[in-house]
């Protein structure tokens, strides 16, 4: 077994089943220099590598020093885009340039979407499916509540991948102007013309909430077949939805199992510093002076979603200009007074502990002292997960809620409870039960 072999042997007992397979499993070993402790590790794509270099590259470093007892530098190297595979002949034969992507908004691009940690596993995905449209990832299923920026990383998707490669046809639509054009096709006797234009004319399809087809059958049988026609062709789809696939509604199970064939990947409420972020990169974006503490303030009262956000910021801008005053917290709090007083949560670290602990049926003492069983552990992880979603405590203070744990310590009890979330529906209910019962 070589060095590598032997580094995923060890990986594969300490990170996350969905972890390792999605992230670690298509990494190669491209070189090892046992003379000058390098290992060059060779992944399929530049942000598979960044995600790996911001989550994982610590950890092998550790155990190539526990294997080795020597230091090892990790390096990464990315698959060149020339030697992928071709998604289908059909694009490489074209004689036609492919025409502007159809139905894409100018501004939500990659460089304006704030990331964040709710949103990162994400943008990571959607920057690689950019990268290599019908190479992996497909199809990539998008989920989330309102506002929180689905429909941004899809036209974001389409931007860079049509600036990738302008060859490809990229075709943006919300699943209700899909079900529009095929009413229109069967009326009409244009079954052939709207299959062409779906399947064949199509390289990267963008379906923005795909939850509204389910309990239309004649829409759910075409979009069965167009799927079929454009994943063995390897051509790219982008679904998003409000809810897991498993979870909509009057949706046929051969069309829901297509739906989980790929990656899903969800994006959260964002935390307060990208709340603070979103604010201060759309006022820029807008021309709008805005100072920190307004951010700040608002930041803190609104945390359901970004769209919200957005409003809000504009509602203030727009009172600004009419009165002819500058922003800050005195005209902050004329205009928005009732708004933001709505929007506050009062929510304290000591309910959210007193709340999992009845839920999880553990003590105080347990929950903020040092035991590791997974009874325990599991708790103290949710529990600091719902102290980041529902108050404005720093990471340094959430670890202090639980005996002192540091920074990294709640960092990485965030990263599990988001894979717990995915990978166990009971645990997410359970979660979301608990957020319910502290917002109420």
């Amino acid at each position: 077994m070589d060095l590598w072999e032997e580094t995923l042997s060890m990986l594969r007992h300490s990170v996350e089943p969905y972890d390792f397979r999605h992230w670690l499993m298509p990494v190669t070993c491209a070189e090892v220099d046992a003379a000058d402790h390098k290992i060059v590790l060779q992944v399929p794509d530049e942000s598979h590598g960044r995600w790996l270099e911001d989550n994982f590259v610590t950890e092998i470093k550790d155990i190539l020093r526990g294997l080795t007892e020597q230091d090892y530098s990790v390096s990464l190297t990315a698959n060149d885009a020339p030697h992928a595979e071709p998604r289908s002949a059909s694009i490489s034969v074209s004689a036609q340039p492919a025409p502007p992507p159809e139905g894409l908004t100018t501004r939500y691009r990659f460089d304006s979407f704030v990331d964040g940690p709710m949103s990162q596993f994400a943008m990571t995905a959607a920057a690689a499916v950019a990268d290599n449209p019908g190479s992996r990832y497909n199809p990539l299923f998008i989920f989330g509540g309102v506002g929180l920026g689905k429909t941004h990383l899809l036209h974001a998707i389409g931007h860079a991948a049509y600036d990738r490669d302008p060859s490809l046809r990229v075709r943006y639509v919300t699943s209700e102007t899909y079900v529009n054009d095929l009413i229109a096709a069967i009326r009409n006797d244009r079954m052939q013309s709207f299959r062409r234009r779906y399947r064949d004319e199509c390289d990267v399809l963008l379906i923005d909430d795909i939850q509204f087809i389910a309990g239309k059958d004649r829409s759910q049988e075409e979009f069965f077949h167009m799927f079929n026609t454009l994943h063995s062709s390897r051509k790219q789809i982008v679904m998003t939805c409000d809810q897991l696939p498993q979870s909509i509604p009057d949706m046929e199970d051969r069309l829901r199992s297509r739906l989980q064939w790929g990656l899903i990947a969800d994006v959260k409420p964002p935390g307060f510093e990208t709340r603070v972020a979103i604010l201060k990169r759309k006022a820029e974006v807008d021309g709008v002076e805005l100072p920190d503490d307004v951010a700040m303030l608002l930041a803190r009262h609104i945390k359901r979603n970004v769209r919200e956000l957005e409003g809000v910021l504009m509602r203030l801008d727009a009172s600004a200009r009419m009165m002819r005053r500058l922003i800050d917290l005195d005209l902050a709090h004329s205009v928005l007074g009732d708004l933001l007083n709505d929007h506050l949560r009062r929510v304290r670290p000591d309910m959210i502990l007193k709340a999992v602990c009845q839920e999880f049926r553990v003590t105080l003492a347990e929950m903020k002292g040092p035991r590791r069983q997974r009874t325990i552990t599991v708790p103290r992880q949710v529990a600091m997960y719902l102290v980041r979603q529902l108050t404005d405590e720093s990471l340094p203070q959430i670890g202090s809620h639980f005996g002192g744990r540091d920074h990294s310590t709640v960092i990485n009890a965030l990263k599990r409870v988001e894979m717990l979330r995915e990978a166990k529906p009971e645990l997410a209910s359970r979660i979301d039960k608990l957020t319910r019962q502290l917002r109420d």
